[in-house]
Order: C-alpha cells, then structure tokens, then sequence
C-alpha cells in the first residue's frame, strides 16, 4: 500500500510540473506565434478536456452497473466532430468574426446583444457547474482514499486525513494556477496558450494511464475472451437489456449537447481555435482518442467484478485492481491519470466561468455605478 505523504507528494509534483509546462507553453507561444502549440495536435487533445474524473473513473463503474450505456459518453462527441463538422467550422468562423468570449456571448449577440439574456445564461451555468466541479474534487479526494486508504478495496476512510483539507488544497491549487495563466489576461478573447499547452499535456498523461492498465487488465486476465468467460462462468454478464432504451438516447443526446454547450468545451473548441482548419484534423483525431480511451472500460469493468471482493467500488478499479495485483506503480500512474481529468476540467471550467461573469455581471454593474458618479457632477 501506497503512503499517503507519498501519493499526495506525488500529486504537488504533478501540479508544479503543469505550471512548467504552462510557463514554458506560454514563453512560446509568445516568442513564434507560429510554433508547435498552434499545431492541430495541441488543439485537439486540448478538446479531450471533455474526459473528466468521471469518465476516467466513472466510465468503469457505469459499466459495472449499466453495460454498455457508458457509450454514450464516447459516441456524442464522436458523432458532433465526424458528422458535424461543418457545423463546427460555422461556429468557429462567427465567433471569430464577431469576437466570441464564451456560450453567454454568443447567445446575447444571437438576440441583439441581449444583456439580460447573457445574465441569466451565465447564472445558469455557474449554478450547473459548480455542482460538476465539486465532483471532480471529490474525485481526487476518493481516490487519495483509494490508493492510501487503509482498505485496498477502496472501502472505508483514510484516518488523520481530511477529505475537506484535501479538497480545499487542490482547489487553491487550480485556484492559483486559473490566475496565474488563465484570469490574468486583460482581453477575454485573447487566447491562453499555457492553458492549452498544460492540458494537452494532460491529454496524454490520463490517456496512457488508462491504457496502461486497460493493457495490464488484458494481460493478467488472459485476453479479452478468457475475461469475459470467466465472469460468464462466475454469472457475470455485461448488461445489454437496457441498450437503445429512452435512458440510453436521453444520455447520448445530452452527450451531443455537452461537447459544444459545456462552457468549457466551447472555450477550447471555438475560442482557444487560431486556425479553423484545425478542425479538419480535429474531425477525426479526437474520435479516434475517444475510441482509445473507451476500449478498456468494458474489460476492466468484467475483470474487476471477477476478481474483487464483493461490495468494492466498481468507480474505483481503475486504481483498486492494480492494488491488488500489488502494482503500486501502476495505480500511482492511474491516479495521476484520474488527477489529470479531474485537473484540467476544474482549471478550463473555471476560466470559461470566470470570462462570463466578469463580462456579463461584473463588468456591467462596474460601468453602471461608475458612471452614476459622473452623470450627476454633469448635471450639477
């Protein structure tokens, strides 16, 4: 088992290493406007900041519960960027031309630069979001549990560590680093090629820790057939009875929603895009990293509930089955897998936020009683 100093060490050392990258990403940016971070690689696997800790980590357990209607998750984005793309491209071109910050903006500019309504879509998604990030706080603070715990199960409470402290310490964190590359920018619609930089970086880190023990699962269990054999001889069975149902079409099509709507989303596709034609690559580059972040769930959701206790947590086994298997390595590199979804969600959310709020409420009130002042020295 994994000490708790040592995994939470971990974590910090991860964090500093994303403020490098973002520095350096940034440094370069500004120096070439023409480097490597405005190549269509970067864009897209920014774009994966979509696979939150939920689908790192929650993507498995709905398996475990639901079968395959964790798909739904994976074939909305898929179907936006290969059938819609040129829907995309429309998107991208009128935010570029009327100087889009985010969802609120665009929405205003659709109603004659409605104030009113930009306000009310703002409260809307800060009020929806806040909810998520949470979630991906308890995410972090549940799999420091998990992987420190005193169960190897992720059952139970690590003792003389608080999940609140935890908590509040990732967020100052995220807190400092949305400051420091993202807020800080005078112009809204200046793009944050740090940010960028720093969750494409992340891309490929949650990317190849999900792979690695989708790998690693495959290998001890003896191939995806003898997985699935062994839990059919155990009477375990992937969950198809509630395929295609209303459950199932309602999930996807807000899956298909969320890919653009999602304030995040809509701030890495449309406002972080320098070149529409990004989007060429985009189309089938991204779709294709979902396929390889989805291919695994299946055979780690079966093997976990083969192999583990009755009652664990089917959430956690992307870190409990290396546990188990007493690859302390491999679920450290799962869990800054996890840390890495659950980052770059929290710090891409909280920028596209924060430019609405100031835009749309901020901002407003600040030119209003602002000018209060003066309009009645004028009069007088």
């Amino acid at each position: 088992m994994l000490s708790a100093d040592f995994v939470i060490a971990t974590a910090i050392g991860y964090v500093c290493l994303l403020f490098v990258a973002a520095y350096f990403g940034d440094r370069r940016a500004r120096a070439n406007p023409r480097s490597w971070l405005n190549s269509p690689a970067v864009y897209t696997l920014s774009i994966s900041v979509y696979c939150t800790s939920w689908t790192f980590y929650g993507a498995v357990g709905n398996a475990a519960r639901s079968g395959l209607e964790f798909l739904t998750i994976y074939l909305g984005p898929t179907l936006v960027f290969v059938g819609w793309y040129f829907l995309l491209r429309r998107l991208v071109r009128i935010s570029h031309l009327h100087r889009i910050t985010s969802v609120a903006d665009l929405l205003s500019s659709r109603f004659g630069k409605s104030s009113r309504l930009g306000v009310l879509v703002t409260c809307i998604a800060v009020v929806g979001i806040a909810p998520y990030i949470a979630l991906q706080l308890k995410a972090v603070t549940s799999s420091i549990q998990a992987i420190a715990g005193f169960s190897e199960f992720g059952q139970g409470r690590l003792a003389g560590i608080d999940d609140v402290g935890l908590a509040f310490g990732v967020a100052a964190g995220m807190a400092l680093f949305t400051i420091l590359f993202g807020t800080r920018h005078v112009d809204a619609k200046e793009q944050h090629h740090g940010v960028v930089a720093a969750i494409a970086f992340e891309a490929v880190v949650k990317l190849a820790a999900l792979v690695a023990v989708g790998v690693f699962v495959v290998f001890i269990g003896g191939g995806f057939e003898a997985i699935f054999s062994r839990a059919a001889e155990q009477g375990i069975a992937v969950d198809t009875s509630s395929s295609f149902d209303s459950r199932w079409i309602t999930t996807l099509v807000l899956s298909i929603a969320a890919i653009v709507c999602l304030p995040r989303q809509f701030q890495v596709t449309v406002v972080e895009n320098s070149d529409e034609n990004h989007l060429r690559v985009a189309g089938w580059a991204f779709p294709a990293y979902m396929m390889l972040m989805s291919v695994f769930i299946l055979p780690i959701a079966i093997y976990g509930l083969t192999v583990m206790p009755a009652g664990s947590n089917p959430d956690m086994f992307a870190l409990t089955v290396p546990l188990a298997a007493g690859q302390n390595g491999l679920a450290l590199f799962a869990f800054i897998g996890g840390f890495s979804s659950a980052t770059s969600m929290i710090i891409l959310e909280s920028i596209a936020l924060s430019i609405m709020v100031s835009n749309h409420i901020i901002m407003p009130l600040v030119l209003r009683f602002s000018a209060a002042p003066q309009g009645a020295r004028g009069r007088g």
